[in-house]
Parts: structure tokens; sequence; C-alpha cells
């Protein structure tokens, strides 16, 4: 788990080593160890299963730690699952560089390294550049069924993707580092890694430190508990009809209001066709404060015409007892900048077999005259279906 221990250790061979190649010495800076078997690599940063199925398909991935991992360690990280059908199919196992998902320098690191097992070409490497441009770098290597360790030089990263080929290595915004299978093969797949670490170069060897102006891009969420909020005044706000978003992900039925008796909250309640996903969801409300249906900003889904004042994110992937993701509630200047996660209190929780989801914000927010909200459900990766599909739905008396 540990983002800060640095050792020095005798180099196997590389994959891009020589047979029979002298060991040299390498010293690495440790990203997670899995030793703890949890799946937590730094105080805000967890390892996510991404897949295709974020954006509607077919993918099914289960991301967990298991008991022993390479050379007899206690544990390793797993990652297991059949990718689905069609182009650009895909599945792996992802974690910030630096706490928050923001940008990193690399400094005097020039790699990666770990241990892997399994069976079968992936990719591994990192995603960087900044907001509104990332990219994955990344180099396929073969997967054995026994344990092998690996090294993976940033110099033999190639971006990734259509109409990328020509971008260049940017070491100064690294922000995800990752494992996942090669785009567009299908079928089912697993694969264990181990002992990530990062390779220092010449002198002192530190962890990425975040870029101290970018504000955080995700944070963790403890979830509240659904049961008490079953039984809270809710008062419906809008209905919305069946199969009217993405294709495979949640489909949104009924949004309510209510207040919280007990704290200065305001609850939404979204009704939904199905069950949501366990492993991941994704929740909007946009807020029209002042009840002017002129200003703010445009929603982008389906119900364009309405204008919001404040956007709440609550787009979230379960880790153990937690949420992680992009939470928080931004201005429209800060939806400008894509700045969408802060510290500002944002509540969730999840009711699967009520089929139901739960967003809590300060009821100040909503306490206005005349405000307006809309709902959108998604996934973590993308918003699906708005409610209502036309105008903004009235709060009345919160």
């Amino acid at each position: 788990m540990s983002r800060t221990i640095t050792c020095t250790i005798l180099g196997l061979l590389a994959l891009f080593g020589t047979a029979g190649a002298a060991p040299a010495p390498v010293t690495t800076v440790s990203i997670d160890d899995f030793e703890d078997r949890d799946l937590v690599a730094g105080r805000s940063s967890a390892w996510i299963p991404l897949g295709d199925d974020l954006l509607g398909g077919a993918t099914t991935l289960n991301l967990k730690p298991i008991r022993g991992g390479a050379h007899g360690s206690r544990g390793a990280l797993r990652l297991d699952g059949t990718i689905g059908s069609g182009p650009g199919v895909f599945g792996g196992a992802w974690t910030a560089v630096a706490d928050g998902g923001r940008a990193a320098d690399l400094g005097r690191l020039t790699g990666l390294r770990l241990s892997l097992r399994g069976q079968g070409d992936v990719l591994i490497g990192v995603r960087s550049g900044p907001t509104a441009k990332q990219v994955n770098y990344m180099m396929k290597v073969t997967a054995t069924p026994a344990w092998s360790t690996l090294e993976i030089p940033f110099s033999r990263l190639q971006p990734q993707g259509k109409g990328l080929e020509n971008e260049a290595w940017n070491s100064r915004e690294a922000r995800w580092l990752g494992v996942q299978t090669i785009p567009g093969v299908s079928g089912p797949f697993s694969i264990e890694i181990d002992d990530v670490a990062w390779i220092a170069g010449d002198g002192p060897a530190a962890a990425p430190a975040p870029a101290a102006s970018e504000p955080a891009s995700s944070r963790s969420l403890i979830p509240d508990d659904a049961a008490p909020l079953r039984k809270l005044p809710w008062r419906e706000l809008a209905q919305d009809v069946a199969a009217d978003g993405r294709p495979g992900l949640p489909d949104a039925r009924a949004l309510f209001v209510a207040r919280d008796p007990s704290r200065p909250l305001a609850w939404f309640r979204v009704d939904l066709q199905e069950a949501p996903p366990s492993a991941w969801m994704g929740v909007n409300l946009a807020v029209d404060t002042d009840g002017d249906p002129a200003n703010g900003t445009a929603w982008w889904g389906k119900n364009t015409a309405f204008h919001f004042d404040r956007l709440v994110t609550a787009w979230l992937f379960r880790v153990g007892g937690a949420w992680y993701g992009t939470i928080g509630i931004a201005s429209t200047e800060e939806v400008a900048a894509m700045s969408l996660t802060n510290e500002k209190e944002v509540h969730f929780a999840m009711d699967r077999g009520a089929k139901r989801v739960y967003v809590g914000v300060p009821a100040a927010l909503v306490e206005a005259g005349g405000a307006r909200a809309l709902a959108a459900v998604g996934s973590a990766f993308v918003f699906s279906d708005d409610l209502p599909n036309e105008g903004g739905a009235p709060l009345g008396d919160v």
C-alpha cells in the first residue's frame, strides 16, 4: 500500500533484457505491494476496474485482493471477468499516480516494475496529459502462468488510440497507472499483479508528488445507511419513461426530494427501472438555485434547454466499504474548468433491493424560492438518462 517506501533490490531479467544478462541493482519506489490485501494504494487513491461496461458495454469485471502473491508474498491483486464483443471492448485495473488523481511530475523516475501472472497479452502503462487531453501511454507484455517480474521503461511506452499515434510521452503530467486487456480482444480472462513500483533513475528516489496548483479530480466518500432514508417524507418531482437513456446503463424511473429532519440536508432519490450496478454508479444533480431559466450553464444531456447554477456530481466506484470518484458541488465557473471534485458536503446511499439511489446535499443549496432541479444517472464515466426530459422540476418548499 505504501507510496513512500524506497528500497534497492536486484533487478531480474526485464522484458526487454537479454537472456542470461547479469542482473543490475535497481532502485524502486513502492506503489502497492498488496500485503494488506485491500484495494487502497494511497490515502485518497484506490484500484478501480475500468471497462466498456461503463459505456454501456457487456464486459464484466471483478477486481479483488487475494491471498498469496509473487515470490511467497502475502497478497496480490486479481482482475478477471469476461470481455464483451465488438470494436474497442476492454477491461483493466487503474489507480492514481498521486493522491486525488492530480497531475504529478515523475521527475527522475524511469519506468514501472511489477510482478505479473496470467495468460496472454496485456497492456501496462501510464495515463498522462492535461485535463482536456489525457492519453494512455502503454507497452504490450505477455503474462504467463508462472509469476514473472517485468520492467516497463517509459521510453518504450506508446500512445494508445486512433489519431494519437504521434502524441509525445508526457512525464510531467502523469495521472493514472494501470494494466488492461488488448482493446477489441473478447472472452474470459484473468490476470494477477503484485509488487507494483516505480523504477528510479540516477539520484534520490521519491514518489511522484501531486501538483499543488491543481485541485483533486477524485476523493473518497463513506456511504450513508439507506434504511433511515426510506422513511423520509418523500415528494415526487418528476417521472421518466423506460429505455430512453443509453442502453446498458442505469435507466431512471422517477425523482423525489425530502428534507432530513435530523440534519440540515436535502435528499434526492432516483428510482431506477432496474437494480443499480453493485460496483459503480453515476449521479448528477443540476440545480437552478435562483429559478431564473435564462442564466447559468446549459445542461449537456438530452434536456439542453435547462440551465443550472450548481452541479452536484457523484460518479463513484465501490472500494470496500467506501466509494471513490468524482464527488463535489461545483459552480458554473468550476464546471467550465472541469473542476468537479471538492470537499463540499455530498452524501450518497444505494438501495439495490428497492432499485434506487440517494444523493444528499446541504439544504441551503435548494432553499431559495423558485429553485428547480434536473437529475441524470449513468456510470462513473458518462451520464445516460435525464429526468425530467424537458424543463426543470420545481423544488418548492424543501
